[in-house]
């Protein structure tokens, strides 16, 4: 899985380069993917972490009361920097998938994720003046693609997982049923009752 992961992260550098941008994962990213190469729910989090940073900074941006002139190229940087980890997301997601992961809990985390990226992507694209949206027009539209797309691929995966697993809360039950079954297995038992009056007044047997 390790390779796997290692070739994951050389695609995803690869692909940053050949779109003219710079790589969308710092070094200590870089790192902490690598240190959760087999923990699917860490790797999903982080993943999803780092592309809030990215929409936070958007919005940042978005909302500067006195806008740089540079700041819709920036803009532009980040959304493909979001739309390239949204990718690097949904190829994690199927590559655990393959292999059997449980991934009803992460992917229930990443609907909700991207419905705040995707409404976060329609308020850029409200409120963008004209100059602006022709800046980072075609970003957008790479983001706001690359969302979507996911968020199929999530529902679709969801749904397939449900149907193979059974729904998450079901497991819980059937574990906490388990948890309690073993408690009383490992409790002292009782001494027999010599009174016949169901316990009470029990004396242990003569020795």
């Amino acid at each position: 899985m390790k390779i796997v992961t290692a070739i994951l992260l050389v695609c995803l550098c690869a692909g940053a380069q050949a779109q003219g941008h710079h790589d969308p994962l710092g070094p200590r990213e870089v790192e902490q993917l690598r240190e959760s190469a087999q923990n699917p729910k860490v790797r999903v989090d982080l993943l999803l972490s780092f592309a809030r940073d990215r929409s936070l900074a958007i919005d940042r941006l978005r909302s500067a009361t006195k806008p740089g002139i540079n700041d819709p190229d920036r803009i532009a940087e980040l959304l493909a920097d979001l739309a390239s980890l949204i990718d690097e997301l949904d190829d994690n997601l199927s590559m655990f998938n393959k292999h059997s992961e449980d991934l009803r809990r992460p992917l229930r985390h990443v609907l909700d994720a991207e419905a705040e990226f995707q409404k976060k992507l329609a308020a850029l694209d409200q409120n963008a003046t004209p100059i602006q949206k022709r800046r980072f027009a075609v970003a957008l539209a790479d983001a706001r693609e690359s969302m979507e797309t996911s968020t199929q691929s999530a529902h679709s995966m969801l749904a397939d997982q449900i149907a193979k697993k059974g729904e998450e809360k079901n497991k819980e039950k059937l574990d906490q049923q388990d948890a309690k079954r073993a408690d009383r297995s490992m409790a002292p038992p009782e001494p027999p009752d010599y009174t016949g009056m169901g316990g009470v007044g029990r004396t242990p047997p003569p020795h």
